[in-house]
This record gives C-alpha cells, structure tokens and sequence, in this order.
C-alpha cells in the first residue's frame, strides 16, 4: 500500500468516526421529531380571544393530508361536542372545515386527527375564547399540545426497528439485482446464493412485520374500530404495507424462477414502499413519488455489492469472483451517481429550494448523510484502482470502511425520512425555564402583514397564582433577515385570567397588532426582570412568519 492511500484510508476512517460521533449527538440533543403535516394556519387562531362567535373552523396544513381517517371536533367547557357535523376537506387536501352552529361566550376546545399523505398520523388539540366578558384561557398547557414532538433518545426501539427495516429492504431488493448484472457468478454459485436470497428475504419479513405493528399502533390510536379498515385499504401507508407483504410472501414461491419475474418483484416491491414516504405529501406527489423508487433502487443495487463482497469475497469464492469484480464495482458507481441525483433532486423540492435548510434537523441531518455520501464516493474509487491493478487481498480493509458508511447513511436515513424537511411555520408557541423562572411565549397565527396575538406566561421565582405588579416584561422582535432594521418592542399589557392553583405561570401578558410586518425569519426576545432580582431573565427564540396561506381549492 502506498503512503498517499495509507494516509487516505486513516483519514477516511477518522472522517467516518466524525460523522458517526456528529449523528450520535444530534441524537443525544433532544431532535424534536414532530408530525410532517404541520399546522399552517387555524382559523379561529389558537389561544386567541373572539369578539364574535366564529362561524366555522378553518385548518390549514403544510402538507397533502389522507383523505380518510381524518376527524375536527369542538368541545364546549362542560366537555360536549357543539355539534355532530362532520369536517370536510378542501380540493387540494391541505385544509379542514367544521361549519358551527352560534357558539355562546366562554371557552372552547379544537381537536383534531389526521394522517399526514406520507403516512404519519397528527393528534392535536387547542382552546380560543368566545365574548370579550368571558375568562380567557391562555396559558402554556393548551398550546403545548398543538405541535406533537417527542425526543428522540426516548424511541430509541423503534428507530433501530426503522434502521432494520431499511438495511432488510435494500439487502433483499439489492440481492435480488445481481442477477441482472452479473448472471454468470450466480449461477456458479446458485444454491448459496439461493440460501442467501431465502434467509434476507425472511429477515426482511419480519422487520416489515415489526415496522408495520409499531406504525398500525400510531395510526389507529383514538380511531374507532369501525374506521381502522380504511386505514389499510384507504390510506396511502395502508396500501403500501399492504403490497409489501403480499409481496413478500409472494417472494417465497416466485423469486429464483425467472430473471424477468425478480426484477419485476424488486421493482413492485420498492414502488409499494415508495407509497409510504416524504413522496406522497408533495404537491404533485407523482414526481417525489419517482424520485423516491429511484433513490431506493440505487440504494438496493449499492447494498447487493457489497453483501456480494461481504459474503462471497472473503472465501474460496474470491477467486471467482474477481472476474465479476469490475463490472460490480461499476454498477455500485452507477447506483452512487444515481443516488446523489435523486437525492439532490428530491431534497430541492422538499425544501423548497433548499429555503432554510439548515433550520431544520431534516436539513442537518441531510447535511451529514452528504458528508458521509462524498466519503463513500472517495472510498469507491480507491476500491476501484485496487480491483483494476488485481490487488485482491488490499480490498478487505477499504471494503470494511465502505460497509461502515453504508450503516451511518442507513442511520441517518432512518431517522431523518421521519422529520419534516420544511422549516416550522405557523402559530409559535415557546417555552424556557430561565434560572427557575418559567417563560411562555405564543403568537397566533403567526402570519406576517396580518393581525397577530402576542401573549406571554410568566411563573416561577417564587410567585404564586394570582400576584401580579412585580414583574416587568418586555417581548422584542427581530427582524434578522435585514439588521438595519431595529428590534420592534411589542407593548404588553397585564390580563387577568382564570388560572388553575397548579398552573406553571402566576401572570400573563396579551397584545395583538401587525408587528409581524415583513415575512422571513425573525427573533423572538421576551425579558423579565423581577422585584428583588436585579439581572433580567431572558429567553430567545428564532422562527419563521410567512404570509397567510392561499385558500386554492377550497
């Protein structure tokens, strides 16, 4: 080996060690993972206070949502539904609607549930208040229900469950190919490659199994039993689980027959999964939905390389399989530049043109996986140079550190396919605990140019329920997309609400206008200074205000 390739492999290595240790802390930090439809806009706002009665509920989401399995109700403040209509959605499936009968003064409770068309399911509720003599509800406890997040760290099982269940698809889907490009070794070698074939294919099996139960639970949580039958067959990830295992039991009888009849299986089988995915909330789901089945079957065809490699290059079988190495080595080429195409293709149009990248965890994430794509490609072609100057014995250790990349993607990938790529938008709701002082900031709807409520909690410091007068509160904005722009303070002023005695917050503050004036990226700034402290506690929170969602296809 060379010093030049020696110096590149130890810098590879550690390269790979680095993204490794990269991913495992963005774990550690706490990613939020919250549902891919995410609320845009709700009409009447959340936590918002309404001269009138409101004479309809009104939801917009980020996304394409399934138009089955989907449920808005109203709650009065005694628990009774207001009325038995049912929701309906709009034409282009990104919005519900309650019609409401004439709502008396007080507080009223939204909920609702949804799948999102890439197959997560949304459960959420708020409180607006009805009459300006009413109680006002505001307060943490409702907002924080309305953006489901959850911490990573604490679904550890079910992301390695995700893991497996893409390593088992990519190998069996992967496995399969190699009779498409190299005919000749498979069959030399056809009853190993048989068993093989066989046991990835039962491996497979039961991660989809695992995968499919742990996703049917979330799913058909809070849905009646008589609606969970148009959750298999009504629902894009119903109808994708469906196929698949068809197509795995299938699989046991078909497979090995013909070359025609794999392929076409491996082909089905990756579309079914294409059904289930970021593809299917896109706009126009039938582009995403390509790129996503193409993306996949590049993966697949890397993946059978090197389990071929894995499995039959470290035997008595190297000899023969050296022959076929060139030309493996060029499909595992053809399917990296594949998937860089697609990805990059796929990722512009989930982000909008790459708009906030960087924001979200998706496009960290994203980031990463890249990092560790480019790492692969460098690897790739030393691994190409050895198999062309027949240097056979050199390929285990460049082979190992291209099986280790492959892992971290295939980690990354299965956590990343469930995170929203879109940066947040919509009603802001934030909370920090400040040196023991709890602080609560929620602006609804969030819209920019238009009338928003701007209300903050305070509690903590040795307050309790009812004591007001101590605290002065200031909330700031900054406009961080142009700094010549100075900081907009937004005046605040007391409101006296029925707090609950085991409330977090013992006074809150309300103001409502159009601070919000420009659409971009701001910063938050709420400042507490209270009596007897003489450093302000402070708290800051960076976001998103975009202009009120169009109503096309209402």
């Amino acid at each position: 080996m060379t010093a030049v390739a020696a110096n590149f492999r130890f810098i590879s290595r550690v390269a790979a060690v680095f993204i490794l240790l990269l991913v495992s802390q963005l774990v550690a930090d706490e990613i939020p993972v919250s549902a891919h439809s995410s609320l845009a806009s709700a009409v009447p706002a959340p936590d918002s206070r309404q001269e009138q009665a409101p004479e309809e509920i009104a939801l917009t989401f980020n996304e394409r949502i399934e138009n089955k399995g989907f449920s808005l109700r109203v709650y009065n403040s005694k628990g009774l539904p207001v009325t038995e209509a049912e929701a309906v959605m709009n034409a282009n499936r990104k919005g519900l609607r309650l019609q409401l009968p004439m709502l008396e003064d007080g507080a009223y409770t939204v909920t609702y549930r949804l799948l999102s068309a890439d197959g997560h399911p949304v459960r959420a509720s708020y409180v607006f208040t009805v009459g300006l003599a009413a109680n006002a509800n505001i307060g943490y406890a409702s907002a924080s229900q309305l953006h489901e997040e959850h911490d990573i760290r604490k679904n550890a099982g079910y992301w390695l469950i995700r893991g497996l269940y893409f390593m088992a698809l990519l190998a069996v889907t992967g496995w399969i190919a190699l009779r498409l490009y190299i005919p000749g070794f498979i069959a030399e070698y056809r009853r190993r490659y048989d068993r093989w074939r066989k046991l990835l294919l039962l491996i497979y099996v039961l991660a989809l199994s695992l995968i499919a139960w742990k996703d049917y639970g979330k799913l058909s949580l809070g849905v009646e039993s008589s609606e969970r039958f148009t959750l298999l067959f009504g629902t894009s990830i119903g109808l994708s689980y469906l196929l698949s295992f068809i197509l795995a039991v299938a699989g046991f009888v078909l497979l090995g027959r013909s070359k025609a009849a794999d392929i076409g299986w491996t082909v089905l089988l990756l579309g079914a999964k294409g059904l289930n995915g970021h593809a299917m909330g896109f706009s126009l789901p039938f582009i995403t939905y390509g790129l996503d089945v193409l993306h996949l079957a590049a993966a697949s065809v890397w993946a059978g390389v090197l389990l071929l490699f894995l499995i039959f290059g470290l035997g008595r079988s190297r000899a023969s399989l050296s022959a076929y190495m060139p030309v493996a080595s060029q499909a595992a080429l053809a399917s990296i530049a594949a998937l860089v195409l697609s990805g990059f293709a796929a990722a512009w149009l989930y982000t909008n043109g790459f708009t906030h990248l960087f924001e979200t965890w998706w496009g960290k994430l994203m980031a990463a996986k890249a990092a560790a794509v480019l790492l692969v490609i460098a690897v790739g072609s030393l691994i190409r140079r050895q198999i062309k100057q027949r240097k056979m014995k050199r390929l285990s250790g460049w082979l190992g550190l291209d099986i280790a990349l492959f892992l971290v993607i295939i980690a990354i990938t299965g956590i990343f396919t469930y995170l929203n790529p879109l940066a947040a938008t919509g009603p802001l709701f934030w909370h920090e605990n400040v040196r023991g002082v709890h602080i609560a900031a929620i602006i609804t709807p969030n819209e920019a140019g238009e009338v928003n409520q701007f209300n903050v909690s305070i509690g903590g410091g040795g307050k309790n329920e009812g004591d007001s007068g101590t605290d002065k509160v200031t909330l700031r904005l900054l406009f961080e997309d142009n700094p010549d722009i100075a900081p907009i303070e937004v005046p605040l002023q007391p409101v006296q609400t029925n707090g609950s005695p085991l409330s977090l917050y013992s006074s809150y503050y309300s103001a409502e206008g159009r601070y919000l004036a420009l659409p971009g990226k701001w910063t938050l700034e709420v400042r507490v200074l209270q009596e007897g402290h003489s450093e302000p506690f402070l708290t800051r929170k960076a976001f998103y205000s975009e202009m009120k969602p169009k109503s096309d296809g209402d």
